[in-house]
C-alpha cells in the first residue's frame, strides 16, 4: 500500500468512502484446555452492512456483544473470529485496514501530564511523519481544537479536562489522518445529556463528510437517537434489526411489536431485545439473516448527496486517500506485515516518544524530587549507621552489611515505582499501537533509555553520603567500580520492574516482584556462605543476580590486593582483606566476571521486556 499523500486543497471525502459488510460473523472465547475447554459464543452468525456517510448506532442490552462487534470489525480482535468481512466488496486485510481506520475505546487512556495541544501535536508528529511540514501540522492541530470546541482548554493538562472534553480530545487525536472509517465504543459513557449530544453531533458531522462512523451506545435519549441514521440492534450475540432508524418501528410492527406514540424508540428497541423467548424475536433474527437480495438492496442505498458535503474547515491540509489505496485486495488468510507501514520512521518515532516521556517527567517534578531525595536521605542515614567502617578491620561485619544493603537497596527500590505506574501506561501503548501511531521497537527503545539519567544519578546521590561517611577506599578506582556496580544493579532492577509491570497489573506485579527477589537474596552469599548451600540447590547461586551484586561489591572494595586494614582494637581477625574474600568463598571471583554476569541478567531482562510487550499485543487481539 502506498503511503497516504497530503494535498493542499480540501477534498470531498465522499469520493473516498469505505463500505463495511460482514456475513456469518461469529466470535467465540475459549477457556481451559482439552476436555475441560469451554467455548462461549459472544457473536453468533451476525450479518450487516455499514455505509459511508451515515452514522450508525450499535444498540443492545448489557452483554449483547456491542463492544465485541466493534473489536472484531476494527481488527482489534482477530483470534476466535469466523465469518467474512469485506471492505468495498473485497475481503478485508486487517493490516491494511488499520491504516484506514481508527478505534476509540470506551476507556480511552491518555497521558494525563500533557496539555490538550501537546497531545494532539504529538499525535500529529507520529501519525503524519515528516511528509507534512510543521507549519501545516500546527494549522491542522488548531483547526481540530477549534472544530471540537477545545480551543479554550488547549493549555490545560489532560487530567484537568472534563469527561466530554476528554472524549472530544480522543476524537481529535484520530482525526489527523482523516480516516474514512471510525469506530467508537460507548462515546457518551459518563457524560451528561448536553455533553453526550455535543459528542454525537460531532460524530454526525464526521459521517456527513463521507466517513463510515460506527459507535456502540447503551440507552440513548429520544433527542440523542434522532441524530443517528442507522441502527444495528443486538441481543445475545444475534442481530434483531439492521437498517435506517426511520424504518425500525415499522419492522418491529410487522412481527407483532407495536410502539406507543411519544415512547422513546431506543427504550422500545431495548425492551424487545430483552424478550429472549418471544416468537417475534425469532422472526426478527430470521429477517436479518444475510441474503443476496438484502445485501443488494442495502448496498444500492447510495449516500445522500446532500449529506456528503465538502470539508472546508475541519482540516488543512486535508489528507488525500485514493480509492485505489482504500481498495482491499488481499484476502484475510494472505495478510502481509509489509502493510504495517508507519508515516514516521522508527528513529523519528523513538525521538518523539522519548521527548514525550521527558516532558511528562518534568511535569511531575514532585515525584522526581521525592525519588532523588529518598536516595540522598537513605544514603546519609546509612552512612551514619556504618560510620568509619570501611577501613577498620574491627568493623568488617558492619561494612559487609554496607555492601550487601547498598546493592540490594538500589536493585529493589528502582522497580517499585515502575511496577505501579507502568500498567497504566501500557493501556496507552496498546491503544496507540493498535491505531498505528508507532511500532513496538520505537516504544521499547524509548522506555529503555528514558530513565537512564536517573539510574546514574540516584546511585550517585546514595553513595555521596554513605560512601564518604563509611570511609570507603578511593585508591585503584574502587569508588568508581562500586558506583558502576550500583548503576548496573539499579538498571537491572528497573528492567525487572518493566517486565512485571508489563506482564501483570499493579497489585499482582508488586507481589511477583517481591516474591521473586526475597528467595534470590538467600543465595547471595551474605546470609548463607556459598560453600554451605546444599548441593541440590547450589545451582541457584549461579543464577542469582543478588549473588553477583554482593560479590561484585565485596571484590571491588576488598579485592585486587588491597593493603591491610586499620585496627581499632587489640586484635582484628580480618586485617588482611583477602581473608574476607576467602571466608565468603569468593577468593577466585573477579569484578569483571561479576559485572558481566549482571550485564547478562540485564540483557536477558531487556529481551524479556520486549517479548512481554509483544505478547501483550498478541493477547490483546
Amino acid at each position: 500500500m502506498e503511503q497516504i499523500n497530503v494535498s493542499d486543497r480540501e477534498l470531498q471525502m465522499c469520493q473516498h468512502h469505505l463500505d463495511i459488510a460482514f456475513r456469518n460473523l461469529s466470535f467465540t472465547v475459549t477457556t481451559g484446555r482439552g476436555r475441560k475447554a469451554f467455548h462461549h459464543s459472544i457473536l453468533k452468525d451476525v450479518n450487516g452492512v455499514f455505509k459511508a456517510g451515515r452514522l450508525t448506532a450499535i444498540m443492545g442490552p448489557s452483554g449483547a456483544g456491542k463492544t465485541t462487534l466493534l473489536n472484531v470489525l476494527s481488527g482489534f480482535k482477530t483470534s476466535g473470529v469466523s465469518g467474512s468481512i469485506t471492505i468495498n466488496g473485497e475481503e478485508r486485510n486487517s493490516f491494511q485496514f488499520q491504516k484506514l481506520s481508527c478505534y476509540i475505546t470506551q476507556d480511552f487512556p491518555m497521558l494525563s501530564l500533557l496539555t490538550t495541544e501537546e497531545t494532539v501535536t504529538i499525535a500529529a508528529d507520529l501519525k503524519l511523519g515528516t511528509s507534512v511540514k510543521k507549519s501545516k501540522k500546527k494549522v491542522m492541530v488548531n483547526n481540530i481544537l477549534d472544530i471540537l470546541g477545545l480551543e479554550s482548554v488547549k493549555h490545560s493538562l489532560v487530567k484537568n479536562l472534563s469527561g466530554g472534553e476528554k472524549k472530544r480530545l480522543s476524537i481529535g487525536c484520530e482525526l489527523l489522518t482523516n480516516p474514512p472509517a471510525m469506530f467508537f465504543d460507548e462515546p457518551t459513557s459518563g457524560l451528561d445529556s448536553v455533553s453526550s449530544l455535543q459528542v454525537i453531533s460531532h460524530l454526525k458531522s464526521l459521517a456527513q463528510s463521507g466517513r463510515t462512523v460506527i459507535c456502540s451506545i447503551h440507552q440513548p435519549s429520544s433527542q440523542l437517537l434522532e441524530v443517528f441514521d442507522d441502527i444495528y440492534l443486538l441481543a445475545g450475540g444475534q442481530c434483531l434489526y439492521s437498517g435506517p432508524l426511520d424504518d425500525m418501528i415499522n419492522v418491529f410492527k410487522e412481527v407483532g411489536f407495536t410502539c406507543s406514540m411519544y415512547y422513546n424508540r431506543a427504550d422500545f428497541a431495548l425492551e424487545i431485545a430483552s424478550m429472549k423467548d418471544h416468537p417475534g424475536v425469532e422472526k426478527l433474527i430470521g429477517l436479518t439473516k444475510f441474503s443476496s437480495e438484502l445485501q443488494t438492496s442495502f448496498s444500492s442505498n447510495k449516500m445522500d448527496e446532500t449529506a456528503c458535503k465538502e470539508e472546508t474547515s475541519l482540516l488543512y491540509p486535508a489528507l488525500k486517500i485514493n480509492m485505489e489505496d482504500t481498495k482491499i485486495k488481499i484476502h484475510k488468510d494472505q495478510e502481509d506485515n509489509s502493510y504495517q507501514i508507519y508515516p514516521a520512521s522508527t528513529g523519528m518515532q523513538f525521538l518523539i516518544l522519548t521527548k514525550r516521556a521527558m516532558l511528562c517527567s518534568f511535569r511531575d517534578m514532585y515525584l522526581t524530587y521525592t525519588r532523588l531525595g529518598t536516595y540522598l536521605v537513605v544514603g546519609l542515614i546509612f552512612g551514619v549507621l556504618t560510620y568509619n567502617s570501611g577501613n577498620d578491620a574491627a568493623k568488617v561485619q558492619t561494612n559487609i552489611g554496607f555492601i550487601s544493603f547498598s546493592g540490594l537497596f538500589l536493585f529493589m527500590l528502582s522497580p517499585l515505582l515502575t511496577v505501579l505506574i507502568f500498567p497504566m501506561e501500557a493501556a496507552v501503548f496498546l491503544r496507540e499501537h493498535h491505531n498505528n501511531w508507532y511500532n513496538l521497537r520505537a516504544y521499547y527503545f524509548s522506555k529503555s533509555v528514558i530513565d537512564l539519567p536517573l539510574q546514574v544519578l540516584c546511585p550517585l546521590l546514595f553513595l555521596i553520603g554513605s560512601y564518604f561517611l563509611a570511609d570507603q577506599p578511593f585508591e585503584d578506582c574502587r569508588a568508581l567500580k562500586f558506583w558502576s556496580l550500583c548503576i548496573l544493579a539499579s538498571m537491572c532492577g528497573q528492567t525487572m520492574g518493566f517486565v512485571t509491570g508489563a506482564a501483570f497489573n499493579a497489585q499482582l506485579g508488586l507481589f511477583v516482584l517481591i516474591a521473586n527477589k526475597i528467595p534470590m537474596m538467600l543465595f547471595s552469599g551474605f546470609y548463607i556462605r556459598l560453600e554451605d548451600v546444599p548441593y541440590g540447590l547450589k545451582w541457584l547461586t549461579y543464577v542469582s543476580y543478588t549473588r553477583y551484586i554482593f560479590e561484585g561489591g565485596l571484590v571491588s572494595l576488598y579485592g585486587d590486593n588491597r593493603p591491610k586494614l586499620d585496627c581499632s582494637k587489640p586484635y582484628c581477625h580480618y586485617r588482611t582483606p583477602s581473608k574476607i574474600l576467602e571466608d565468603f568463598g569468593m577468593s577466585d571471583a573477579t569484578y569483571e566476571g561479576d559485572m558481566i554476569a549482571i550485564g547478562v541478567w540485564y540483557i536477558s531482562l531487556q529481551v524479556m521486556f520486549y517479548l512481554v510487550l509483544k505478547l501483550r499485543l498478541y493477547m490483546s487481539k
